[in-house]
């Protein structure tokens, strides 16, 4: 066989295990963002480094045949979660260097295993031609022990060693840039300044947000909750409101020199509807000075908040979503607050809602694309249409409950 055939077969060696140690590096810290994701990683990872040993032991064409068609699965699959509330990370990706990269790799895989087929389909049809050198020997039997080993190590370094070497958020979508903040009607301009135009890439980056944008306030914001993690309660009465639990991690991050830098201290308050629709603290709902489903948290040294609460339910006119407002204090003075809404998945909205005690409200009200709010532009500017799009919550279904994350990128005062 001549170099020139023997470099088909390393290339395509070199093709994917490229791209499979590029999935292996980004699987662990995509589970502390999306589980779904983070297994695809490392599963598709393992199986594109596997593939070393078919491809150099010359295993033949069905083994070729399988590779080609997992890598297309692998590049299908990468494909399906770009799309919006996809069964599998449940929110819409977007695309980078590294995602760029690993689908040229895996495509040049498929296209160099091809060769190779067409190359043995040939050969095959020349058995007389076919060299002791081709055969197999004692030789490359004991180097196939040797050749597993590297395959191993190779899966394990992927896995442990190069991610320690990355920086390690854990949450939602990752923020970047986007356009400049202006300022719009019915917005504060301090309000306006606080979402960044810097870049901010958060590692890993494979699932996109144009920036972190902010959405009006909404006429339900009461200042003044409860210092708390678990807002299921209401501290009036000590009742507990009933529904599908809900945990919620976000990360704050700011913006220093173009990377994204943990935010603590920063008073963080959500609230959000019961699983009939309504709000505590509202006097046309008859709950005011109830304060079930509201509270706040202080980030920590990573920026981290956790809440744990019930699935929100429908309001009408609008689609089901979590409002949350960022401060930060110096004393009792504001010195800049950031507020948004997070949305849900429209799949597990209506399947929640079949569910007691959801389904005594009935079914859901509307879908996200059909919110003004959601499609329209966000309220600094930042976004220009479907701003909702880049606030849904990274969300994972779990035994009884579910796992809504989110990294907030804003520009810290």
């Amino acid at each position: 066989m001549t170099i020139a055939k023997n470099g088909l077969y390393y290339a395509a060696v070199a093709a994917s295990a490229i791209a499979g140690m590029s999935h292996l590096m980004l699987g662990p810290n995509n589970l502390g963002f999306n589980v779904n994701q983070g297994i695809l990683f490392i599963v598709g990872g393992i199986a594109q480094v596997f593939w070393i040993i078919p491809m150099i032991r010359r295993w033949g064409i069905r083994w070729y045949a399988i590779g080609i068609g997992g890598t297309a699965v692998l590049m299908a699959l990468f494909l399906i979660t770009r799309v919006p509330g996809n069964p599998i990370t449940g929110r819409a990706g977007g695309t980078n260097t590294i995602s760029i990269a690993v689908e040229i790799f895996q495509a040049a895989f498929i296209g160099l295993t091809a060769a190779i087929i067409a190359h043995e389909i040939r050969r095959n049809k020349r058995p007389a031609e076919k060299t002791a050198a081709e055969a197999p020997t004692k030789k490359s039997r004991k180097r196939a022990p040797i050749l597993a080993g590297i395959v191993v190590a190779l899966v394990l370094v992927g896995l442990f060693v190069l991610p320690i070497a990355m920086p390690r958020p854990t949450g939602g979508p990752p923020g970047q840039a986007g356009a400049p903040p202006t300022e719009q009607s019915g917005q504060p301009a301090s309000q306006a300044g606080t979402s960044t135009n810097l870049r901010c890439t958060l590692t890993p980056s494979l699932v996109e947000i144009e920036g972190t944008p902010q959405q009006t306030e909404g006429p339900y914001f009461v200042d003044g909750m409860p210092n708390r993690s678990d807002i299921t309660s209401d501290t009036s009465d000590g009742s507990v409101e009933e529904g599908i639990p809900l945990t919620l991690t976000l990360n704050i991050y700011g913006v220093d020199d173009g990377a994204c830098t943990p935010i603590s201290g920063a008073q963080v308050d959500i609230w959000h509807a019961n699983s009939q629709g309504v709000y505590s603290g509202v006097q046309d709902a008859s709950t005011s000075g109830q304060n079930f489903l509201r509270g706040y948290e202080l980030s920590d040294g990573d920026g981290t908040v956790q809440f744990t609460t019930i699935y929100p339910g429908w309001y009408e006119g609008r689609a089901i979503r979590i409002h949350v407002k960022v401060r930060s204090f110096e004393g009792s003075q504001e010195t800049f607050k950031w507020t948004s809404q997070f949305y849900l998945p429209n799949s597990a909205n209506e399947k929640v809602h079949t569910l007691t005690p959801y389904s005594d409200h009935g079914p859901v009200d509307m879908v996200n694309e059909e919110d003004g709010i959601y499609a329209g532009g966000s309220t600094d500017g930042l976004i220009q249409s479907n701003a909702g799009q880049h606030l849904m919550l990274s969300f994972t279904e779990l035994v009884g409950g579910y796992h809504g994350t989110f990294n907030v990128v804003v520009d810290e005062v």
